[in-house]
């Protein structure tokens, strides 16, 4: 299914800063030691935008002239393969910050952003990060401490394609977004997700996903419901794994 375009009819809207948008800010990994008029400068030069469901926020080799954090909703970077499958490199959240390395360097997006579900996004321009920057060594070191654990999840992403085959990569994966997920009940995890989109986190096709969560169906581990995928023995998926 072709991903709408924010110039296109499903484009984002962009709008200014409403007055409490500072205490959108309290939610960002980057931002949340700001006090109030220092989020109230950097606002003054970005915006807050919205993107339906699917949109693309940016794609591969866009100008590289601003940074974003997630306010509200989920957002996934990724990539191209030779054969023009889509890789998800990152699963971003509430409080999460991409596009550091464009903002930095002004070079082109190294990867394509998209909205997985309706998103609010507060979008920093380089300039006025730059400045923030030069004064604001915490801000730098929260930066650092982001690049770094996008780097660890990069790493350890590389050593699972390399180490693991794709039953366990897809185990690893579904136990990893029901421990991010707060939907918990006792034996019984419930994770939206669609089989294209598990496909794309672990890399693999479509039908060998489908094939895997069929098996553990009838094995009892995990239950296939309205959409959604249903841990029913976490021990089982961790002995998997």
């Amino acid at each position: 299914m072709p991903i709408p375009h924010p110039q296109a009819s499903n484009h984002a809207a962009a709008s200014g800063a409403p007055p409490s948008a500072p205490g959108l800010l309290r939610n960002s990994t980057l931002f949340r030691h700001l006090d109030d008029s220092e989020a109230e400068a950097i606002l003054a030069d970005a915006q807050v935008r919205h993107y339906p469901e699917g949109a693309q926020i940016f794609a591969k080799g866009d100008p590289g002239d601003s940074m974003m954090a997630v306010l509200h909703g989920r957002v996934v970077i990724s990539d191209s393969s030779f054969d023009g499958r889509q890789v998800v490199l990152a699963a971003l959240r509430e409080g999460d910050a991409f596009g550091e390395m464009a903002l930095l360097d002004g070079k082109e997006r190294s990867a394509s952003a998209t909205a997985a579900a309706e998103c609010d996004l507060l979008v920093v321009r380089r300039n006025s990060f730059l400045s923030l920057l030069k004064h604001r060594s915490d801000i730098c070191m929260g930066l650092m401490i982001v690049l770094c654990g996008r780097l660890r999840r990069t790493n350890q992403q590389v050593e699972d394609f390399a180490f693991l085959g794709l039953e366990r990569r897809v185990g690893k994966v579904l136990l990893r977004l029901a421990d991010e997920m707060s939907e918990t009940a006792a034996s019984r995890l419930r994770i939206n997700i669609s089989q294209r989109a598990l496909g794309e986190l672990v890399g693999g096709s479509r039908e060998r996903i489908n094939k895997i969560l069929h098996d553990w169906k009838r094995s009892g581990i995990i239950a296939i419901e309205n959409g959604s995928i249903q841990i029913c023995d976490v021990q089982a998926l961790a002995d998997l794994v």
